[in-house]
């Protein structure tokens, strides 16, 4: 059993109860959508240091019920009602129950800063290795994290709390009491309307990548290298079961790595289960990112109207019918919001997990995700390429690729069930047996 704990510290975001200082330039609606979308950045990224401490968190929490709770936040945490006392006495107490748990690394967070991070939350745990008190100190004069190796009751009792002290205030008392203590760097929370651009600069949206692989040794390795090169985001290989080289490519190239059945769908579903990014991004094995593509999405998806979308494709080594391809798909995306997967689909991880994510279906996972996706709202188009392998269309002919991918795309709005368009998509044309010259008629 593991011997620390996160407790994250926050309201159940009820309009008028929640960040009312805020509500003078939010309103009481704006006031609480932003407490819940702090208390969802605080918990996504905790739960990415959760993966190798299974229990690491405690949701402590004031206001709505636990049932209320688990609704919003989901089942899998444990939760705790705060009590009563101000918020000296409220932690005081949280930090007390886990101590007589035998848990002895222990850290309190709120979910008001989201300048805090996991490396902030882990940098806190490794502090607690040689120190009684670490604090996350804020900017106004207060913290927004505090561990500790025992319960030290002095440090909050008769705190100035919500003022510009408290800071100070604590770090007195802990000398006082002679604890070792480590500071970790100020950061800013949001608590008043001059606070805000830290939550707009803070928010700009994590990114995950996911990529479905199956033997793709001869292409992974360009597409992670070029991803790492121009970003630090988070990378997740899914392995269908590669025979070659796959998995030990991804991992040299610093990508983390799943394990799922061969299906594309249920491959994509299963990295998405363990982003940690607010949005996802598909990308297939053999397709290069454009050098500035996260700036590009996340210009994309500052538009609360988008909820999702795709880049344009550009097919190398090119022939003039793989660009009459790429025209084809361009106009096809701008006119009827319809790209496919090697187009490198991204969408807001929230809305990917509500609606469901893909169907594990054999064919057309893409165009049925797209199709839901619409329906909801806009599918923005980037005329920035992703530079996808013509391999494809060598190892069939580009002629009869284009064919068989607009016979499978009439087939599917004919319901032909995907089992069969697949059976037809992937089917190997049979070598014809030579005849035996040495026999006779």
């Amino acid at each position: 059993m593991s011997r620390q704990r996160l407790i994250i510290f926050t309201r159940y975001p009820e309009p008028g109860k929640v960040k009312t200082r805020l509500i003078p330039a939010l309103g009481k609606e704006g006031a609480a959508s932003l407490h819940q979308a702090m208390t969802e950045h605080t918990l996504r990224w905790a739960k990415s240091l959760s993966r190798k401490n299974p229990g690491l968190i405690e949701i402590w929490f004031e206001g709505g019920t636990r049932h209320m709770l688990e609704e919003w936040l989901g089942p899998e945490f444990n939760y705790f009602h705060q009590g009563d006392g101000d918020l000296g006495e409220r932690m005081a107490r949280a930090f007390q129950e886990n101590f007589q748990r035998k848990k002895r690394e222990v850290v309190l967070v709120g979910v008001d800063c989201p300048e805090l991070t996991a490396f902030h939350g882990q940098a806190a745990f490794d502090a607690l290795q040689s120190h009684e008190l670490v604090l996350g100190p804020t900017g106004d004069g207060g913290y927004c994290l505090i561990g500790l190796k025992r319960m030290v009751p002095e440090i909050f009792k008769s705190i100035a709390w919500g003022t510009d002290s408290v800071h100070h205030e604590t770090l007195e008392r802990a000398k006082n009491k002679g604890l070792s203590i480590k500071n970790l760097n100020i950061l800013h929370d949001v608590d008043v309307p001059q606070d805000l651009p830290f939550w707009e600069r803070a928010s700009n949206q994590s990114l995950s990548v996911i990529i479905p692989a199956l033997n793709e040794e001869n292409h992974i390795r360009q597409t992670l290298e070029h991803i790492g090169k121009i970003s630090h985001g988070e990378v997740i290989v899914v392995d269908g079961g590669s025979t070659d080289n796959t998995v030990q490519i991804a991992k040299e190239c610093g990508a983390r790595v799943l394990s799922s059945r061969p299906s594309r769908g249920g491959q994509m579903n299963a990295g998405a289960s363990e982003a940690v990014g607010d949005l996802l991004l598909f990308l297939h094995a053999d397709t290069v990112l454009p050098d500035n593509f996260s700036s590009l999405i996340r210009t994309q998806m500052t538009s609360p109207e988008v909820v999702g979308g795709s880049f344009a494709l550009k097919i190398q080594p090119s022939t003039p019918l793989l660009r009459y391809i790429e025209r084809n798909v361009t106009w096809r995306t701008r006119l009827f919001r319809l790209p496919y997967g090697d187009q490198a689909i991204f969408v807001r991880a929230s809305l990917f997990r509500l609606i469901g994510g893909y169907e594990d279906i054999p064919l057309m996972e893409d165009v049925e995700f797209i199709r839901r996706l619409r329906k909801i709202g806009k599918i923005a188009f980037i005329p920035v390429p992703v530079i996808t392998s013509s391999r494809r269309y060598a190892k069939t002919g580009a002629l009869r690729a284009i064919l068989k991918n607009k016979l499978v795309l009439f087939g599917y709005y004919l319901k032909v069930p995907p089992s069969r368009l697949a059976q037809f998509y992937y089917k190997k044309k049979k070598k014809k047996k030579k005849k035996d010259r040495s026999s006779t008629f």
